[in-house]
């Protein structure tokens, strides 16, 4: 994103698009080795982004055109608070339901997936910067306190306060009473995300034990998928990985991911051939990347290729 300053004033003037979402990741907000994400939803997958840097705070918005998958490690010393950007958006976080009031939190890691498009707007606070800037200020002492900490947590009020005010910055260019100088990004965000994080304690929603055992089960079995691509990998395999039962294992995915176990490593297969694909050149062989990640039979391949992302297999490999 462009953004030009007058007089120390951030003003937005253009969102960027890309086709993979890492293509979206803010400079220094994630370990980039750790980022993984899968396309769940048929269609030509796009994520539109926009990034606004101000002093400690890097803030985003995010729009997915379609239902996805992602998970990623916060690099040290950076904490990300993040909330739904619109009403119309359905997602998960770690196989938590969330919506329009909650905020969520963390210090460690992200992991969301959504059912159709979706629309978050977070912000990123470098803690080092933010600590030598205004180590004297009583919001970022509470902030500094609480920055570490994961939660998910249903605070109506906050969160429709951080959304309007990042709506006046994303969707305006400004601020309620016009263009905002750095200072007053951060000047407001600030305390307004350290009152919200006073009150996690209080308000924080925590997993059941059954879904905290499904979630743990759930990104087993999709660890083990990702490390075994080329293997066939069965339904009885991921129950013993997991160490759950079938039933309980489809059951869990199901309230995780929205799918069946054997339905997301399908998706999971056709984004790693895509991915490869777009890497390719004129030596790559289509056979060989889709039996690299584990389809031995064309047609059926190209069938549920081209149904995920509306383009044969050819076609990609053309583009890329």
């Amino acid at each position: 994103m462009k953004l030009r300053l007058r007089s120390d004033n951030l003003c937005i003037t253009k969102m960027q698009h890309s086709k993979r979402l890492e293509g979206s990741t803010a400079k220094g907000a994630f370990v980039p080795e750790s980022v993984s994400w899968a396309q769940l939803e048929a269609g030509d997958f796009e994520v539109r982004f926009g990034f606004l840097y101000a002093g400690p705070l890097t803030l985003s918005l995010k729009r997915y055109n379609l239902g996805f998958q992602s998970e990623a490690d916060i690099r040290p010393d950076t904490s990300l608070v993040s909330i739904v950007a619109d009403r119309r958006t359905q997602a998960r976080s770690f196989g938590i339901t969330i919506d329009e009031s909650h905020l969520f939190a963390s210090g460690k890691a992200v992991g969301v997936s959504s059912l159709g498009p979706a629309s978050f707007y977070s912000a990123s606070i470098d803690l080092p910067e933010l600590a030598a800037g205004f180590s004297d200020v009583p919001d970022t002492i509470a902030l500094l306190e609480d920055a570490h900490c994961t939660a998910l947590w249903n605070d109506p009020l906050n969160a429709s306060r951080f959304r309007a005010f990042m709506d006046n910055l994303f969707l305006h260019g400004q601020g309620a009473d016009g263009p905002l100088p750095r200072r007053a990004v951060y000047g407001t965000l600030i305390p307004l995300i350290g009152t919200a994080l006073d009150r996690l304690h209080k308000r924080v929603i925590e997993p059941s034990k059954c879904l905290d055992r499904r979630v743990r089960a759930v990104r087993t079995c999709i660890a083990y998928m990702r490390e075994h691509v080329d293997d066939t990998i069965t339904l009885l395999d991921l129950s013993r990985v997991s160490k759950m039962r079938s039933r309980s294992l489809i059951n869990a995915f199901a309230a995780v991911t929205g799918f069946s176990p054997m339905d997301y490593l399908r998706r999971l297969r056709l984004n790693g051939v895509r991915d490869a694909l777009r890497r390719g050149n004129k030596q790559t062989r289509i056979i060989d990347v889709a039996a690299d990640w584990g389809f031995w039979h064309m047609g059926h391949f190209t069938r549920c290729y081209r149904a995920l992302f509306g383009e044969a297999p050819s076609r990609t490999l053309s583009n890329s």
